[in-house]
């Protein structure tokens, strides 16, 4: 009975654990040049009224700086942003029934799997002010049992903004795999 007992420990920590790798969903999209004046500037009202969109936003701005920007008031670039945190369960489209994109497919939930998985993702676009020209547009999203929209940011900013400054209009869809709480 003790052997069976100490058999069952490492099971049982693998069900149970919330370590696993977590896979980061990007998708960006660059447009044509960045101008030479890299100023940027949140829209006046926040398109969101919540802490992990706060945070959001201050951790953009943060890497947008390390990327060469500088936030300024009259500013060529308005920053957009925008932070889902939806249950996994439930596929997001786009369009009428007779032209369906989906955006986002469901997830189905893993054998043995404790809680139910959310999607964390984050959107950031880029505009000219003047023109209303798309300039980049990035998206990141992970699936979660346990973590919070908070422990994701970092990743999901870094993931989101991963192409901007890249030469010439580009279109990348990728996974990357990272340990982390699932």
């Amino acid at each position: 009975m003790r052997r069976l007992a100490f058999l069952m420990i490492p099971v049982m920590a693998a069900v149970s654990g919330c370590g696993g790798p977590v896979e980061t969903r990007i998708q960006t999209q660059a447009g044509p040049a960045l101008p030479a004046l890299k100023q940027y500037n949140f829209p006046e009202k926040p398109e969101q009224n919540s802490q992990a969109y706060q945070a959001a936003r201050q951790m953009v701005g943060s890497a947008l700086e390390d990327r060469g920007f500088a936030q300024s008031k009259d500013a060529p670039l308005l920053v957009h942003i925008a932070l889902a945190n939806r249950p996994a369960s439930i596929a997001m489209t786009t369009g009428e029934e007779s032209g369906l994109d989906v955006i986002a497919d469901k997830k189905e939930r893993k054998p043995l799997q404790s809680c139910e998985d959310v999607e964390h993702r984050l959107t950031i676009n880029m505009f000219t002010v003047p023109a209303g020209e798309a300039l980049y547009s990035g998206t990141a999203a992970e699936y979660h049992c346990k973590g919070t929209v908070e422990q994701s940011l970092p990743y999901l900013v870094d993931a989101a903004l991963s192409d901007l400054g890249s030469p010439g209009t580009i279109s990348n869809s990728r996974t990357i795999t990272r340990k982390g709480i699932e």
